[in-house]
């Protein structure tokens, strides 16, 4: 655990913001890279790109206040809202957020939405990967306890010890706490392995416009769903607590992942046509 990566001078740099700068930073490349290789409008992709990640953050960081349970915290500290750097992002919001605000943009502009929905995809995946590092390095979105050999254990008066020592499992945050299973590493694999396989097997085989970001939205949503049943951290959490916000909305994702992959859009029926 390692919540300040580095110091400039006074200032600390914190594992989670820097992370997710380098996640940003290289979805904007591959994104840009699939722009140029399909012959689209790099103006057009930058724009675009502008627009999805400033209302990504806003959505991450709305979804992050209102349905992990923070909000009474956040409105007795309400500047604290802006402090992005300091971490509080749930990634649905991200998608919640920006997914309209790319169809809104493109439709505006009568740009093939599909098409630059699928090159955003690439460095999406990748994007949330490495944020699950900085998530790593933070100490947050940790796992259940856990005796397995991959188990981790954080420091002392992190935020996997305060997360037991309000459950009453450890009785003192002077106490190391007990290891916990390290969720946002597994997090970072699989999302790693699904960018990979998106650009190595699918990126130049696919036919039909909206496959990418079809198929991430359905891959992503089975392994957001599964892994959310590993965490401990504090989440919004639903249905007697049978559910996580995340897990009903990674079934919301599935579904319509698997509906853009298999209805005709304009791009399949023109393909038919021709």
């Amino acid at each position: 655990m390692r919540p300040t990566l580095f110091t400039i001078g006074s200032i600390d740099v914190p594992s989670y913001y820097f992370m997710g700068m380098v996640g940003l930073t290289l979805g904007i490349f591959f994104a840009l890279w699939e722009t140029k290789r399909k012959n689209l409008d790099m103006r057009l992709s930058i724009n675009g790109i502008f627009w999805v990640t400033v209302m990504g953050y806003i959505g991450a960081r709305a979804m992050h206040i209102v349905f992990d349970g923070f909000l009474e915290i956040y409105l007795q500290k309400p500047l604290a809202m802006i402090a992005l750097w300091k971490g509080g992002l749930a990634f649905y919001g991200t998608v919640i957020f920006g997914l309209p605000t790319v169809v809104w943009f493109f439709r505006y502009h009568k740009a093939p939405l599909l098409k630059y929905l699928d090159l955003y995809t690439y460095g999406l995946a990748l994007g949330v990967g490495i944020g699950r590092l900085g998530c790593y390095l933070n100490g947050c979105c940790f796992g259940e306890i856990s005796s397995a050999s991959i188990a981790t254990r954080f420091i002392r008066f992190g935020l996997s010890a305060k997360n037991q020592f309000a459950r009453d499992i450890l009785l003192d945050l002077r106490n190391n706490p007990y290891p916990v299973f390290p969720s946002q590493m597994i997090s970072f694999i699989a999302n790693l392995l699904i960018f990979l396989f998106l650009w190595i097997f699918i990126r130049k085989r696919y036919k039909k416009d909206g496959t990418i970001f079809g198929l991430w939205m359905v891959l992503y949503g089975i392994f957001r769903f599964i892994i959310e049943f590993t965490r401990a951290d504090e989440r919004g959490m639903f249905f007697n607590n049978l559910l996580s916000s995340s897990q009903i909305i990674a079934i919301i994702s599935i579904i319509v992942g698997i509906a853009i992959m298999i209805l005709p859009n304009e791009s399949s029926i023109k393909k038919e046509s021709s």
